[in-house]
């Protein structure tokens, strides 16, 4: 599901177009002779300018916009007039901040799901904790008001949930398949597999073992003929074009995604990414995409899930280092790492590890890091010249 599309949606745009300007209205003592700064982007911004011209045209006295805000580093911009939140340090008495961000847990699970960072509570704990604003110093838009906003909430949450039974029913159809895995690599050693700091001759080498990979990892194909034993599909767009590659793996998918089952060499094993997961006593699939800091690392989740299902004693993680593209402080600002260091994870990413190496210790299984990442720190840590993979234990795999 991709939050944006269903922004898109006429609906969505209608509710949230009355619900901006009622915040307006509400607010424009407050703003007084303040200049306005909007903190957000895409198509929420521009039906925000959309509710400012029609006030305009009502006669309604909208101050005008200084400049756009953003609170990642990386959406900085000096064509667009896009500053870094931290601009705004000081100075709540010259400008007024409106906040277009996802706000509903509905619309934060969405974002999540398609990579969005920044909530509307996150922008606004920036503005108090870092930049000195008070609660009458800016406004979340994305509040619902109206009842032309509740009506979209509530078709994106039909939406939601139609995917969640879709996936339920693909999930339960290969139930056996996956009973079939319970355990059955217990005391053997697996690599789940990134994209973000991997090297293709180190992949080559963690390729002839029991190795799991995800998604974007197929651009890693039209380079080499060696293939991961295990394939997870939870995008829909790794799929597309690179289905020849896929197909002829062992493939874990993501209920939500359609595929020609038909081409598959083995019938895929489907798992819910709105349910339960495999591992009881650990965060839902469905609350591990719930979040930004959490939702950029659903896969790499899945596949650890997946490897402590199977029971694997060593579980080692390559490649995650640029996971996160940016060091996120715990109010939600999003910073270039300092030169020469690889970007840690955030806060709720950082806690999901750590309570999955708590059920790994527990399970006697083992969690270790072949990452430069600090957001990995919570784990043992091994170079990779210091494995030893003169006995792998699959060979020439093609």
């Amino acid at each position: 599901m991709d939050y944006t599309e269903y922004l898109s949606n006429d609906g969505m745009k209608k509710g949230k177009l009355g619900a901006y300007k009622t915040h307006i209205i509400k607010n424009i003592e407050k703003i007084g002779q303040k200049k306005l700064v909007i903190i957000g982007g895409g198509e929420e911004y521009d039906v925000l300018m959309q509710a400012l011209k029609q006030l305009r045209a009502k006669n309604v006295k909208v101050p005008d916009i200084a400049f756009r805000v953003t609170a990642s580093e990386s959406e900085v911009s000096e064509q667009d007039d896009i500053r870094f939140i931290s601009e705004l340090k000081g100075k709540s008495a010259s400008f007024y901040a409106l906040i277009v961000a996802p706000f509903t847990p509905l619309e934060i699970q969405l974002a999540g799901m398609a990579g969005v960072q920044g909530t509307s509570a996150q922008i606004a704990a920036v503005l108090r904790n870092q930049c000195g604003y008070t609660l009458d110093s800016y406004c979340e838009m994305n509040e619902p008001s109206g009842l032309g906003m509740s009506l979209s909430n509530s078709r994106l949450s039909k939406a939601l949930s139609a995917d969640g039974k879709r996936a339920a029913g693909m999930e339960n159809s290969t139930a056996q398949q996956m009973a079939a895995y319970k355990d059955r690599m217990k005391g053997q050693r697996c690599f789940i597999l990134g994209t973000t700091g991997a090297k293709l001759d180190e992949l080559n080498g963690l390729m002839n073992e029991h190795a799991f990979a995800a998604n974007e990892f197929c651009d890693f194909f039209t380079r080499t003929p060696q293939r991961p034993e295990y394939f997870l599909l939870t995008e829909g767009s790794a799929y597309l074009g690179n289905g020849k590659y896929i197909e002829g793996m062992e493939c874990f998918i993501d209920g939500r995604i359609k595929v020609f089952e038909d081409k598959f060499k083995k019938k895929p094993t489907y798992v819910n990414g709105l349910g339960a997961g495999l591992i009881t006593g650990l965060p839902t699939f469905r609350q591990a995409e719930a979040e930004y800091d959490t939702a950029k690392m659903f896969p790499l989740y899945v596949m650890m899930q997946l490897a402590l299902y199977m029971g694997f004693s060593e579980i080692y993680l390559y490649g995650w280092d640029g996971l996160f593209p940016l060091d996120i402080d715990s109010d939600g600002a999003a910073r270039k790492a300092a030169e020469g260091t690889v970007p840690g994870f955030p806060t709720g990413a950082k806690q999901l590890i750590e309570q999955v190496k708590k059920y790994a210790e527990s399970s006697g299984s083992k969690l270790i890091s072949m990452c430069e990442t600090s957001g990995l720190s919570m784990l043992d840590k091994v170079e990779f010249s210091d494995v030893d993979l003169s006995a792998s234990s699959i060979f020439g795999r093609l």
